[in-house]
């Protein structure tokens, strides 16, 4: 490794698995460490069996999702783009989206807090598995709330196919290995046998063609496994660095008619009739306290504005999409970047918006007009903070001076604008909260979120609330964004879940009021999807206001 890592934050604690791998991570470990564990030569161990088998199966799994929340129908990337890799070297691959091949399936699984899982159900998965019969079985975890349902599919792919290779990879298996392992033993048995951290794009492919030989490396970077009963951690020592190398996702493995027809998108309250998610970029080096993605990805690495024309050009003659949602965790941290993107899209004349949230800083004058030139109908505002002493708290870089000017200079273009806002960080006054959310009211949004504070594994907040003994290992496994999980705080749960309930019924009465026709024009899709029990876990159509409220804040989440 070349350049300096960056500094690990002196917040997190020394002996959580976060730092352990933030300490042997290319971006943020020791650069000589680094250096001597990228050359290490093959440690090659024999798998004991006749692996004849090399067919790859990748699956998404089932989502758990708080009652009241809108359903969202999106094609995995994640999967996709690993398929494509393997499909580029000859190795065959299917991949199976649980969520959208079993979207009418919901079970309740944590009355007290209100959790659905929805997907294809434990005998689904069975069948399908022993109908497919792959003999390596790849699980990815976007969120570690759903690492409940991994572990199911990897107990029930052991039961199926008990000499298959279960193989897990995505957020919480590479920064937590031991408790993806634990909580996938079953009856005193590991039914995942190896992880894969960080990207997988090239990791798999160099898995499969050794699984090939009969043989597995124990020195492969990222590897995470057992070898005689003791567990083997390699670290992350190499990143994708030309995102423009990566093939297309093999979404023609996919069945995107089906996730055109359920028609929901990451941001539910979409212009166009056939929306397609585009990821131009990995990684964010911010650092917001409550966030995991920066560091899972902390250095930011862009494609170039070209690949993403011809990627979405490909969509229209393929697929006829009219809208993009770009769900880059940053996507304007490079400005010129995002300016020459802007401009070589617009001739695609194509709506698009950002559901994932924009820094505020970064919308500069003239940064807007390309944005808007190209085909922006909505841009989301993460301000997360309510005040400036919240925003130091939180890690994110916010002007709070020029947040009402900005939203209004979008607004007076006919730019929607959403805003997010996380309330109940750790150290934040009860004053704070309420001086905030009357500073609000004043922003010309057109429609806002507003969320608890969660504990989410990998994140810095996390770590340091656990070690204080103010949440536990469970509490990051469950995302209710309505509900306070974090003890201590000197503000209690009731305040905060009923402030935030009755300030997000009543802004958005007053964004009605303000908005007139054009709030009815805009949530009348959204009501009439209410009828339908497949879009929504709770159903409760009797008060419009409050229902849009509760089914998503008024927005994608």
């Amino acid at each position: 490794m070349s350049k300096k890592a960056h500094k690990i934050s002196e917040n997190i604690p020394k002996e959580s698995p976060l730092y352990s791998y933030l300490a042997t991570k290319e971006e943020t470990g020791d650069p000589v460490g680094m250096a001597v564990a990228s050359v290490q030569g093959p440690n090659f161990v024999d798998l004991n069996n006749d692996y004849k088998n090399s067919k790859v199966l990748l699956i998404n799994p089932p989502m758990c999702s708080p009652k009241g929340l809108t359903k969202k129908g999106i094609p995995p990337a994640a999967i996709a783009y690993i398929a494509a890799t393997l499909r580029e070297v000859d190795i065959e691959v299917e991949l199976l989206d649980c969520i959208i091949e079993g979207w009418g399936n919901e079970e309740l699984i944590d009355e007290k807090n209100g959790i659905y899982t929805y997907g294809m159900s434990d005998e689904a998965v069975a069948d399908y598995l022993a109908e497919s019969k792959p003999g390596i079985i790849g699980l990815s975890l976007i969120f570690s709330q759903d690492l409940r349902n991994l572990c199911k599919i990897s107990r029930v792919a052991k039961k199926v196919l008990p000499n298959s290779i279960v193989i897990a990879g995505g957020l919480h298996p590479t920064m937590y290995p031991e408790s993806t392992f634990r909580h996938s033993t079953f009856d005193g048995e590991r039914t995942i046998d190896y992880i894969l951290r960080g990207e997988g794009e090239h990791r798999l492919p160099e898995f499969v063609f050794n699984y090939q030989k009969g043989k597995v490396d124990k020195n492969q970077d990222g590897l995470i496994g057992y070898f005689d009963g003791k567990m083997v951690t390699n670290p992350e020592t190499k990143k994708i660095q030309d995102l423009d190398s990566l093939p297309l996702p093999a979404y023609d493995l996919l069945p995107m008619e089906k996730y055109f027809e359920v028609d929901m998108p990451s941001n539910p309250f979409h212009k166009g009739k056939r929306v397609m998610h585009l990821h131009t970029s990995r990684g964010c080096p911010i650092e917001c306290t409550f966030c995991s993605s920066t560091n899972f990805s902390y250095a930011f690495r862009a494609r170039s504005p070209q690949v993403v024309y011809d990627e979405i050009k490909h969509y229209i003659d393929t697929y006829g999409i009219d809208e993009v949602q770009f769900l880059d965790d940053n996507l304007l941290l490079n400005g010129a970047r995002a300016e020459k993107l802007f401009d070589t899209i617009k001739p695609l004349n194509l709506t698009w918006c950002t559901p994932n949230g924009t820094m505020v800083i970064t919308w500069k004058p003239h940064l807007m007009e390309k944005a808007i030139d190209s085909g922006m109908y909505q841009a989301t505002l993460a301000l997360d903070g309510l005040t400036e002493e919240t925003h130091k708290l939180t890690g994110k870089p916010v002007d709070m001076h020029n947040v009402a000017d900005k939203i209004n200079a979008f607004r007076k273009k006919d730019v929607l604008v959403h805003g997010f806002f996380v309330i109940g960080m750790p150290g934040e006054k009860i004053e704070d909260i309420q001086n905030g959310l009357e500073w609000v009211k004043t922003l010309n949004f057109s429609s806002a979120s507003f969320f608890i504070a969660q504990p989410y594994p990998g994140a810095e907040l996390y770590e340091v609330e656990l070690a204080k003994g103010n949440i536990k290992e469970e509490d990051g496994l469950r995302v209710v964004k309505a509900k306070s999980f974090i003890n201590n705080l000197g503000i209690s749960g009731e305040f905060l879940e009923e402030t935030v309930r009755s300030f997000a019924i009543d802004y958005e009465k007053i964004i009605k009021d303000r908005e007139g026709d054009g709030w009815r024009n805009r949530y009348e899709k959204h009501f009439k999807r209410l009828s339908n029990p497949d879009l929504h876990l709770v159903v409760n159509p009797s008060e419009k206001v409050s229902t849009l409220v509760q089914t998503d804040s008024v927005a994608a989440d």
